[in-house]
């Protein structure tokens, strides 16, 4: 029975259908702001000041966000989309949107970050500090939580569980968000009120008590 749902989504795109529709990036990315705050709590009450689960649900909606709104930017006023297929994120916001350089690799990294998530395969690395040579970059950043030993570190998912993570990740989902809405010089005006939800208090740009406070309040 579950088994044509990939089709199902995928004849929503190529065919408009009877029915009603609306946005829901922006409730996602709602969410996930609310997250974030539970997120820094966390963390800035745990041993280290960077442990937080949240980063778990977190991570994977963010991605959601941008799903979502790369759907409504292509269908919305308009009578049928250009885009066929959304399953390959990075290879679309590269050739439809001129994603490249930094922005670009990070957005892949956070893909495969969201693929570790959602489907986990938390058995060793077969690296002596737990963690995939894949993304290794990521570490390199300093995003994870860890011990900072090459010889011994936290398992895998252990090293998500970072909050500098998460604040990374609304980077550059910011950043993609920004890059998709300039990407057409005709419909910049259409969109650009919606650049306006990604800044405080709405969608966390730092950790400040005042802002955090705001999103607490409304979980």
């Amino acid at each position: 029975m579950g088994r044509g749902g990939r089709r199902d989504r995928e004849e929503r795109l190529t065919s408009r259908k009877v029915g009603q529709w609306a946005t829901s990036s922006q409730d996602f990315l709602f969410v996930v702001s609310k997250l974030y705050a539970l997120s820094s709590r966390e963390a800035k009450r745990s041993r280290d000041g960077n442990w937080s689960g949240y980063v778990y649900a977190g991570i994977p909606l963010l991605l959601a966000s941008i799903h979502a709104f790369i759907v409504e930017y292509e269908n919305m006023l308009r009578p049928t989309s250009g885009v066929r297929r959304i399953d390959a994120l990075d290879t679309l916001v590269a050739k439809r949107y001129g994603i490249t350089g930094s922005i670009l690799e990070d957005f892949k990294d956070l893909i495969e970050l969201r693929n570790e998530l959602t489907h986990p395969v938390h058995l060793p690395t077969g690296t002596p500090d737990n963690w995939p040579d894949y993304l290794r970059r990521i570490k390199s950043l300093g995003l994870l939580n860890t011990t900072g030993r090459t010889d011994g570190d936290y398992d895998l998912l252990a090293q998500v569980a970072s909050h500098r993570l998460f604040r990374w990740a609304f980077g550059v989902v910011k950043a993609v968000f920004q890059a998709i809405v300039s990407s057409d010089p005709q419909r910049v005006l259409q969109f650009q009120d919606l650049l306006k939800n990604l800044e405080a208090p709405w969608f966390p740009t730092t950790d400040d008590d005042e802002g955090m406070g705001a999103l607490l309040k409304m979980v």
